[in-house]
Formats: structure tokens, C-alpha cells, sequence
């Protein structure tokens, strides 16, 4: 599983009381087969800021969402 980092801008969500964010899984989420290490294809991880606006575009694939979700707040952090 990735750490909680949020996956549009990059701000790490490791705090004191845990992560201050959640996941989201797109249309494309496809889980990891059973016993199987790794992180999901789909599943991304949203800070507090970024939550609403992810989840609101769940039901597109990740990429799709992304690239919405870059033009309402701006490019990836470098």
C-alpha cells in the first residue's frame, strides 16, 4: 500500500492523528488479489482539501479524474 500521500498535490497526510485524508477508489479499481503485496491499480490516496473533489469524480477511471482534477487546481507538484 502506498503511504498517505496525497496523490494531486503531494502534501504527506502522516501526522499525529493519523492520516488526514482518506482513499479513493475510481472506476478502475481493481483490488490486489488475495495475499498479494503491492497497491491497487485505482485506489489513490487525497488529502483533506482534495478529498470532496476526488470522490465527486469516483466514477471516472483514475486518469480521467486526474486530469480534471489538475485543470480545476493546477499542474503536479514538481
Amino acid at each position: 500500500m502506498k503511504p498517505p500521500i496525497c496523490h494531486l498535490c503531494g502534501r504527506n497526510m502522516l501526522g499525529e492523528g493519523g492520516p488526514e485524508g482518506d482513499l479513493v477508489a475510481f472506476a478502475d479499481f481493481q483490488p490486489l488479489p488475495h495475499g498479494v503485496a503491492g497497491h491497487p491499480h485505482g485506489l489513490e490516496w487525497f488529502c483533506a482539501e482534495h478529498l470532496s473533489a476526488a470522490q465527486s469524480l469516483a466514477r471516472l477511471d483514475c486518469a480521467e479524474a486526474m486530469q480534471q482534477l489538475r485543470e480545476r487546481y493546477g499542474p503536479e507538484p514538481l
